[in-house]
């Protein structure tokens, strides 16, 4: 039993914060520099939607945020740096609309809804914006980039385990927490697929998966 705990105290710790991977190469303390961070990535962004990740090159970045190139490379290190950045802030935002979707479950049914509504919503997120999306499948190409996304993965986990274990006070948190990165990482599986089907079959697709989240929540109530 104390390894149980010790395991899910483990993984809530190492998932209260993303790896520090997009971290700037120097922080800005001022204001004027966290605006000039933000300047840049929104340039960068603005690039990738236009013509793709694989066209992003430095010396666009510094034209479109309107910055000599040598006030880019203060903050990152290199292009991998950027993108390391956006993936990281795409992250957050994810996890932050996760956690204002689970608040307040209280039935399985409450429970089922709010699961099939962030498979919605995160599926919406990331294949709405061209730069989400580019950025979030480039995390497969990048050893360091698949750290963060494992990263982010072990948040989203935590949350719902956090938001499910009142429902389940007979599953001991290692088996919740199991259930959770199972579910994050289908879903995750799930909206690559999605991406390049057919709209008609993307819908299908999403359907089967919510079916088979709402089964898994059957099978936990039960215990099994």
């Amino acid at each position: 039993m104390a390894r149980t705990r010790s395991t899910t105290a483990s993984a809530t710790k190492d998932a209260e914060t993303l790896p520090d991977a997009g971290a700037p190469r120097r922080r800005p303390v001022q204001a004027r520099g966290r605006k000039r961070v933000e300047t840049i990535l929104s340039a960068a962004e603005g690039l990738i939607r236009e013509k793709g990740v694989d066209a992003l090159k430095m010396s666009e970045i510094a034209s479109a945020a309107e910055v000599p190139i040598g006030s880019i490379y203060q903050f990152f290190a290199d292009r991998g740096a950027i993108l390391r950045a956006l993936a990281e802030r795409y992250m957050e935002k994810n996890c932050r609309l996760m956690e204002t979707t689970l608040r307040n479950i209280r039935t399985i049914e409450d429970a089922r809804q709010k699961l099939w509504l962030a498979i919605d919503q995160s599926i919406q997120v990331t294949l709405a914006d061209p730069a989400f999306r580019d950025v979030w499948f480039g995390l497969l190409a990048d050893r360091d980039l698949q750290k963060l996304n494992h990263a982010a993965a072990r948040r989203s986990a935590v949350i719902i385990v956090g938001a499910l274990k009142p429902l389940f006070p007979h599953l001991s948190s290692e088996r919740l927490m199991l259930a959770a990165e199972t579910m994050v990482h289908m879903s995750e599986g799930l909206v690559r697929s999605v991406s390049l089907e057919d709209a008609s079959i993307g819908q299908a697709m999403i359907g089967e998966f919510k079916h088979l989240v709402a089964l898994y929540l059957r099978d936990l109530a039960t215990g099994t």
